[in-house]
This record gives structure tokens, sequence and C-alpha cells, in this order.
């Protein structure tokens, strides 16, 4: 029997790993670069390996690293999440070798399906329908270039987690992506291969989840819909998928079950498949390890997933069957990341000056931190799932905008907000969803439901009455502010926990104030009003259903003068680095004339890179950087030659 895990990972997949350890009576051993050591996971975990900085390749990625703490701490097997290593065949062989217990697949099935072209092949024998697809070096892709029914998608050979993809819709454009993807794909994988696959519009990206004991017991635990994406990766899942035929369903769990099957497949795994328009499916990709959104299974049906992944791996027999299986309501789940959506959803890392949660008994919160702290570039953008579990779809959506609208996270930007506006946009609760659905309504769900000046100007006047009690100028409430332009005056009288407010000559009743730990709730026209309160410099922000507000005021806090920087990335004559980044290409020289929209840079920040291009026509006249190099926020990466 197992006694002690590692858990090469962080985050929250971390802790959850550490619940479930515990749960069965396992230790723990968490590993951590020193930039976590005071995060979620070392607080829960039994043991704490902190690694030395460095890359990637020198700690989480490192195998023969990983088998010796595993036996430096006497741990026994090894639970890797998802992410990192999860998916490697080599950390199970390595496993293996050393008498440690890989929780997971065997090495055989994590090779089998971790190579895409392999996996398609393995399906097509197994009888599971396939879109068509061009697979091997570059040169061969290229080849077919002339031949390809365009639109295509390029994927790498041993890629995943929506990374190094990309959308060719003509010859021209996959001869532009197909070198650069192929140097992506070797960077993140370790392999250059792609392949190119027939590109279905408007399908549903629906995946069905598997558990297989080792006595050849096999179910499946229904679908999960994950058609909701920006940049092909994945930011609001649910449980099941809505409006799909029963007819359809079935198909997919036979298929699911055959190709586990055809390969003896272990563990928990993950079978995707696109659904178009006419209702035939195509299988996508198999993922051999826990997925993001196993939450939502989790509270359709019961099951402990990360449970039965130890309990197999511990050689345990499945204790129920098929036939046990049921789906009881709909369960949603929102992953919130650390990225500006009106930035092209750019990574946005930096430093949580405020963190409160929803309250546990409302909402699922799978997170790696618990305090205000900061998130690190090297990292992923995704900082928490909030999973939520109702009767049905519509009180689920309900409850998700709930839980969403109590999560703050204030100091840095969050794609809160955009999730919010997404659970409310008619498509969304139609159940009208394809893998393309934000791209199609991006400009709407940037549209920002403008909050009512007024009222946020009397929770802003709220606040200051009930933050000021008992100061000298409580006795002359009267000053000035302005919200979006717009100036205000506002003259309070209190009462009790009652505000009259005047303000700019119109008359409102506040009732029932209150202000605890930054949230501001009261009653106008015996209606509810909830809101966030934070000071930040020399202004006031306000969060209300997760559009933040900022309000200066003219009276009681000085005028704030934000730093204003004559060169900027946009239009002057420098570019600097937008976030920390990593420089991986430098496409330009001193000297060299450029076009607008020639590309320059490519930096890569929280596993995504950023493709930086010309703003301007113009010479270059000084690269600051070079490839591999690190780069701080604002740093001077490069200047055209000043105009004349």
């Amino acid at each position: 029997m197992m006694r002690k895990v590692l858990i090469p990972n962080r985050g929250e997949i971390a802790a959850r790993i550490i619940r479930a350890a515990h749960q069965l009576g396992l230790k723990t051993v968490v590993t951590l670069s020193e930039l976590e050591k005071d995060t979620l996971p070392a607080q829960l975990s039994d043991e704490v390996h902190l690694f030395a900085d460095g890359p990637f390749e020198e700690n989480y990625l490192n195998i023969e690293g990983i088998i010796d703490i595993a036996r430096q701490y006497k741990a026994d097997c090894i639970h890797p999440g998802y992410g990192f290593l999860s998916e490697n065949q080599h950390l199970a062989e390595a496993c293996q070798k050393a008498d440690i217990t890989f929780v997971g697949p065997s090495a055989n099935n994590l090779k089998l399906m971790g190579d895409k072209q392999v996996a398609r092949s393995i399906a097509q024998q197994a009888n599971v329908s396939l879109t068509k697809s061009w697979e091997g070096s570059l040169q061969t892709i290229l080849a077919e270039a002339d031949a390809l029914p365009y639109p295509v998608l390029v994927k790498a050979a041993m890629g995943g987690g929506g990374k190094g993809m990309q959308i060719c819709h003509n010859k021209n454009e996959l001869l532009e992506h197909l070198p650069i993807l192929s140097k992506q794909a070797l960077r993140y994988f370790g392999d250059e291969r792609l392949y190119v696959e027939q590109y279905i519009q408007k399908a549903r990206h629906i995946e069905v989840q598997v558990l297989a004991d080792k006595h050849g017991n096999k179910v499946h635990l229904f679908d999960r819909e994950c058609s909701v994406q920006r940049r092909f990766q994945k930011i609001i899942e649910e449980a099941p998928a809505a409006h799909l035929s029963d007819d359809i369903k079935q198909r997919l769990y036979n298929d699911a079950l055959r190709l586990c099957r055809s390969i003896n497949y272990t563990n928990a795994g993950t079978i995707e498949f696109l659904v178009d328009d006419e209702g035939q499916h195509y299988f996508l990709e198999m993922n051999t390890r826990i997925q993001v959104e196993h939450c939502v299974t989790e509270e359709i049906t019961g099951v402990d997933l990360v449970q039965w992944q130890f309990k197999i791996a511990n050689g345990l027999t499945l204790d129920f069957n098929q036939n046990d299986l049921a789906i009881n309501g709909h369960a949603i789940e929102l992953r919130v990341c650390a990225e500006d959506v009106t930035n092209n959803f750019r990574p946005s890392p930096g430093v949580i000056k405020n963190l409160l949660l929803p309250d546990p008994n409302s909402a699922r919160l799978e997170i790696g931190f618990n305090q205000p702290g900061e998130i690190h570039s090297q990292f992923d953008p995704m900082i928490a799932k909030l999973v939520v579990h109702a009767k049905d779809r519509a009180t689920s959506i309900q409850k998700a905008i709930h839980a969403n609208d109590n999560l703050i996270i204030q100091g840095i930007s969050t794609n809160a907000g955009f999730l919010n506006t997404l659970l409310q946009h008619q498509a969304f609760t139609d159940s009208s969803l394809h893998t393309r659905f934000c791209d199609e309504h991006l400009a709407e769900l940037l549209k920002t439901t403008a909050d009512n000046d007024d009222l946020i100007s009397l929770a802003y006047t709220a606040y200051r009455i009930l933050r000021q009690q008992g100061h000298f100028w409580r006795q002359l409430p009267l000053f000035t502010f302005s919200i979006n332009e717009n100036r205000y005056l506002s003259e309070v009288n209190l009462i009790d926990n009652d505000l009259n407010i005047q303000l700019n000559q119109e008359f409102f009743q506040l009732k029932n104030c209150i202000l605890d730990n930054h949230q501001l709730n009261f009653q106008l026209d015996r209606e509810d009003y909830h809101f966030y309160c934070f000071e930040e410099a020399d202004n006031v922000l306000i969060n209300h259903h997760q559009q933040w507000v900022s309000i200066k005021a003219h009276d009681w806090l000085p005028d704030y003068h934000p730093e204003s920087n004559g060169e900027t990335t946009l239009n002057g004559d420098h570019y600097l680095a937008p976030i920390p980044s990593q420089v991986m290409k430098v496409h330009v020289d001193e000297g060299q004339e450029v076009k607008k929209g020639d590309l320059l840079l490519v930096l890569e920040a929280m596993k995504t890179e950023n493709h930086i291009k010309a703003w301007k026509d113009g010479i270059i006249d000084k690269v600051h950087i070079s490839a591999g190099q690190q780069v701080k926020f604002n740093q001077n990466l490069l200047a055209y030659k000043a105009d004349e």
C-alpha cells in the first residue's frame, strides 16, 4: 500500500492532490519554487521541497531530479497532476525502474496517446470517426499546401493545452505559420513534428471522462461541454453538455470506451471530440491525466476522481459499475485567469493587494493561495477555478455569476468581468455554443455593462462616510469627486445606519448601510446593493459585479497624477516591455527598415507568446536585448530612429 506521495506540481492542482491524498491517509511532499514557498500547497503539505532558482528543465521538467527527490523524502508514489510531466512516458518509465508507483496510466498508454499522430491511427483502427489530416515533417506538409481544403488547423504532434495551434485560411497563411509553429513545437514539446487537420467551423468541444482499473473494468462518467475557449484554451466548462441528443452522447460514450479497451487503458483519462452542427462527431485527442475541468464531473456524479487515481494505481478495483452512475443536476466551472481581456487576453502578472473569497457553502473554489501575494510571469495565467452545482443549468448559471461576483482579486487584471459577461450572454444561456464562440461575439463580450454612475457615486459617498466615522470632518460631510469625467457634489446626513444624501441637487435615502472588510451593503428603494471598496494610491476603487470603477476625490485625497511616459509602446519611438518576459526571438537588426505590421520581437510570459509588431514605418535605431534574455516590466527593448 502507498504511504507517501510526491507531487511535482504547484498551484490549485497541487492543493487538490494533497487534500485527496490526506483523505486516503497518505503523507505528502510537494515541490515548489522559492517564489511560492508561502502558497496554499506549502501550507497543506506534510513536507515541502523547494527548488533552486532556474528554468523548468532544471526543476519541474527534470525527471532524474524528481526521482531523486522522491527517494530523498522516501515517497513511494508520484502524482504529477496536469501540465509539466503529467503525460510524459519517460517519467512513468523512470518511476517503474525506481520501484515508485506512478499515479496515472501505464508508460505504454502515455506513449501511444501522447503522440497525436499515433493516437489518431489507433482511433482509426478502433473505428472511431476522425477528421481528415495531413501529417509529418515541415517539408512533407509544405509539399501538400496546394491540395489542402482550407481552412485547416495546424497542431503539434506532441502538443496539448491549446499551445502551438493555428487556424490557416489559405496557403499563404499556412506557409507563414508552419515554420513558426514547428519551432514552437520543438521548444514546448521537444518534437518539431506537426499535423494539419480539416478545420470544422462552429464545432462543439465535447469530452468524455473515463475511469479504468487494472482488472479490466472501464466506465465513462458522462460528458462535459468545453466549447467556450480563447486562444484554443477553455475558460468555462460544464457538465453535462446541454442540448446534445442522447443518441450523440451514447455514440461518444461508446467510442471513448472502445478506444480505451483497444489500448488496455488504466486510470483516469479524457477522450475529446468535436461535434459539428449536423451531429457528426470526430475524435480530437485523449488526455492521459486528470484534467483542469475534472471538478464538474465530480459534482454531477459524486465520484472523487483524484482519489480514484490513487486507488487504481494502488491496484484496487472499481467498486461501482456503469449502471451505478447517474447524472445529478448541472455543474459549471469558471477559470479565473490573470489576463487583460481588453489587450488580446495578454497575461497580467503582478501583486494581488486584496483577496476576498466567496462563501465556501455557495461555491467550490480551487485555488493555490489564500492570502494576497504575487502572480509570477513564469507560470500559467490560470489562478483559480470556481465550481458551482445546482439542480439545473439555469440555476447553475446564476450561482456561477453570484460566486464570481464574490471572488475579489484586486491589484491585477483578471478575466472575472469577462466571465460574467459570457455567462449572461443570450447565446450562452441558450447553449448555442461552439469553439469560436468568444471570437464570434468578442466585440459584444468586451463591451462591459457600464454601471450607473449615480449608483456608484452613492456607493462611494456611503463608503467615505462609513470609513471616516469619528473623524472631525464628519461634522461637515460635503465633498466633491469625479467618476468617468463626471463631477459630483455630495452632501450627507448620517442617522444611525441610514444615509440621507443630496447628490447634485437630487435626494436619495440609503438604508441599513454597513461596511465590513471592504464589503459595502445598503438598500435603495427597497432593493439590496452590494459593493467592494478599496483605497489605492490616491483613488478609491469600487467593484460592482466584477466591473471596476476608479473614483478620484477632490477634497479628501490629493489629486492623482498618474505617471506619464511620453514614449509609449504604441506610438512613440521606443518599445517598452509590457510585462516581465523572456525574449524568444529578435527579428530585426539595427539599421533595418520596417513597415507597419512587420514582426519585431517574440516575447513569452505565463506560457503565452506575444508577437510584437511594428506600430509604424521607420528604421530600427537600437536593439537593446537578445534572444533568451529575461526582461523586466517597462524595460526598453528597441528604438526607432527619431523622426527628423
